[in-house]
């Protein structure tokens, strides 16, 4: 009596192992394609900040590089699992699929083990945009000289005001200026 696995039953086992393992590279290789879509996206927006230091912004560039070479092998260990390409060798039944099953599942684990890679890499690199930065431009501290229409001239730095007005703090305590009377205002770096 002949049964469907082959003789002995054990030879169905391992092309069902490898169909499955097959299945779910094809659902690995998907969301391989988003993360390399991510690490592209997050290239084209991040926004390099001159402040920080050139051997941070360099680093950065270097590791979103690495970030792309990574998932790029990545997608590619994972794909040939999830689509096998056949040369014109015979394939052996038991042996040869056991054999498959094994190979596939190493490439299918470097190929996971170099996509986590790949993220770390990116999340590294984007790390480079939360290098501390100066205060000193944010504009609350610069100081103003205001000349008036009729040639009067305060110098401060500029304080909160109602609308249509200007206020400059000068000597402690703010001069309020109306701008229909504001013929020139210019930073100064000191009164």
């Amino acid at each position: 009596m002949r049964t469907l696995g082959g003789e002995g039953g054990s030879g169905g086992a391992e092309p069902s192992r490898l169909e499955q393992l097959r299945v779910s590279a094809r659902g690995w290789h998907g969301v391989q394609l988003a993360i390399i879509g991510f690490i592209g996206f997050c290239g084209v927006l991040q926004d390099g900040s001159p402040d920080n230091p050139t051997w941070l912004q360099v680093l950065s560039g270097v590791l979103a590089l690495v970030a792309l070479v990574l998932a790029c092998v990545a997608t590619f260990l994972v794909g040939r699992v999830a689509w096998p390409l056949y040369g014109g060798e015979p394939r052996g039944a038991v042996a040869g699929a056991a054999t498959e099953l094994a190979r596939d599942g190493r490439r299918l684990r470097t190929g996971l083990v170099l996509t986590f890679a790949a993220l770390t890499a990116l999340a590294l690199g984007n790390a480079a945009g939360w290098w501390p930065q100066d205060e000193g431009d944010g504009g609350g501290d610069a100081l103003v000289q205001v000349q008036a229409v009729s040639g009067e001239r305060v110098c401060g730095a500029l304080g909160e005001a109602r609308p249509g007005t200007l206020s400059v703090v000068a000597g402690g305590r703010p001069v309020v200026v109306s701008l229909r009377a504001v013929a020139v205002v210019r930073p100064v770096g000191s009164c």
